[in-house]
């Protein structure tokens, strides 16, 4: 009878494995890059905003210096909300960051959008050599109108109309 448990919980846990998408990470020199959300969606006339994670374990600090988005049609997309590491500019060995790497304002005449490409963050290593790194995350930014949703008073409107009908059918048939 355990072996039975055992079994159901090993293939549910297997089928979560294969349903569940993590999250991809770029790995150059020690620094890894991964977007928090990288798809993202909106309506007409708002802003997608990325997010990132950087961790740094390349033996020196790392200098975020831009990242570039590609091309992006419905909007106007925007580098300068990198945040370039915080306060400081950088991260230290053994140390990681969450920030704001980048933005889309979609334009509100435009009621639907498909943007997708690929981040490309660009970061300093803060060794002798002054290596410059690379790192790549795939994204998503869909932006499409609201979907328009009953009011309550439309909604109790219906269902009143659906019950007196629905007593005057079983009165009647009396």
């Amino acid at each position: 009878m355990r072996h039975r448990n055992l079994l159901g919980i090993l293939l549910f846990c297997v089928g979560l494995l294969a349903i569940v998408q993590p999250a991809m990470a770029d790995t150059v020199d020690g620094v890894t890059f991964t977007l928090v959300s990288a798809d993202q969606a909106g309506n007409p006339g708002g802003t997608l905003t990325w997010d990132y994670n950087v961790s740094n374990a390349s033996g020196v600090t790392i200098v975020g210096l831009f990242v570039n988005g590609g091309l992006f049609t419905g909007g106007t997309p925007n580098a300068l909300a990198f945040d370039g590491f915080g306060t400081s500019g950088t991260i230290d060995n053994g140390s990681s960051l969450q920030g704001v790497l980048f933005s889309f304002a979609s334009d509100p005449g435009v009621q639907n959008s498909f943007n997708s490409g690929q981040f490309d963050l660009t970061v300093l290593l803060e060794d002798n050599n002054g290596t410059f790194v690379d790192l790549f995350s795939d994204y998503t930014g869909t932006i499409s109108p609201k979907a328009n949703v009953a009011e309550p008073g439309t909604l109790l409107f219906l269902v009143s109309g659906l019950l007196a009908a629905l007593l005057a059918l079983r009165w009647g048939l009396r």
